[in-house]
């Protein structure tokens, strides 16, 4: 059989010449008809299709405004007109999935139990020019860390709160568990427990007074970065900071313990007054201490 060498065109891509070898060397083509060159099996026929070409728009050369088929939405993104939202005048009721309380009972809080303690810190500006200055301050370690022994004490044989919490408290203008709460956070950068808040808070009042002994009697420190403080005046505010908060008495004390100088039994004493047994038989126990 005589092979027929096919011409391939140059503008054909190098793909398609070599699928038309490839093609070439096994079967043959008789008009739109394949044969296989060995065995003469029939393969198929080529289906071709006319190529026809769109007709080009009566107005191509005129000039078209293409915004006019395009909105822009809020984010600035170009959509088409189909997918506007037209307002709808049936809207769906709102609903709100968590319910948010009015302001009023919102900020309402409890006023049972000890006022929390906030104390001054007039040392507040002398340390924190001292550590803008660049100034060694290694007796501020050693108040701070005794602060910590003496105040909140050890857990487990450790320190129960960082020496370094400890001192950023002690730059604060007041010394409270709010403002401390403001830039103290726990190890995981989570807000810090009101518990542990209180520690640090009270390691830093246990420290305070050590400070200002310390700069009372090394005033070059104070003098070296411009700072007066008035220590008599400190001392004074400190003490009645301090001081221990005194508890009513109960009024009906004074009456109980009448009672039970005159000899009148316990029971008959608590009910005639409106108050527990145990409550009087306190109160004797420790009239009878006193003397």
């Amino acid at each position: 059989m005589n092979m027929s060498t096919t011409i391939y065109a140059s503008n054909e891509c190098p793909i398609q010449q070599l699928r038309m070898k490839v093609a070439s060397a096994r079967t043959t083509a008789i008009g739109d008809i394949i044969y296989d060159k060995f065995t003469k099996e029939y393969y198929g026929t080529y289906i071709r299709t006319p190529y026809l070409q769109e007709p080009a728009p009566e107005n191509s050369g005129e000039a078209c405004r293409v915004k006019g088929n395009w909105y822009i939405a809020e984010d600035g993104s170009p959509l088409p007109p189909e997918c506007k939202q037209t307002p709808s005048e049936y809207l769906a009721p709102v609903v709100e999935l968590i319910p948010t309380q009015p302001i009023e009972q919102a900020e309402q809080k409890s006023k049972a139990g000890k006022k929390p303690q906030v104390i001054n810190n007039p040392l507040a500006a002398a340390l924190s020019t001292l550590r803008l200055e660049g100034r060694p301050m290694p007796w501020l370690d050693d108040i701070a860390f005794g602060a910590i022994y003496t105040g909140p004490g050890l857990i487990n044989g450790k320190h129960s709160v960082s020496l370094a919490d400890v001192k950023k408290v002690l730059h604060l203008p007041v010394l409270a568990v709010a403002t401390a709460a403001e830039c103290l956070c726990n190890h995981d950068m989570q807000p810090m427990s009101t518990r542990q808040l209180q520690r640090v808070v009270e390691a830093a009042r246990t420290a305070l007074r050590g400070i200002a002994l310390h700069l009372e009697r090394h005033p070059d420190i104070l003098r070296s970065v411009d700072v007066d403080i008035d220590f008599d005046k400190l001392w004074a505010i400190n003490d009645e900071q301090t001081k221990p908060v005194a508890i009513a008495q109960h009024p009906k004390k004074q009456q109980a313990l009448e009672m039970i100088r005159a000899g009148v039994p316990t029971k008959t004493t608590a009910r005639e007054l409106g108050i527990s047994k145990n409550t009087v038989k306190n109160w004797g126990h420790e009239a009878r201490q006193q003397g």
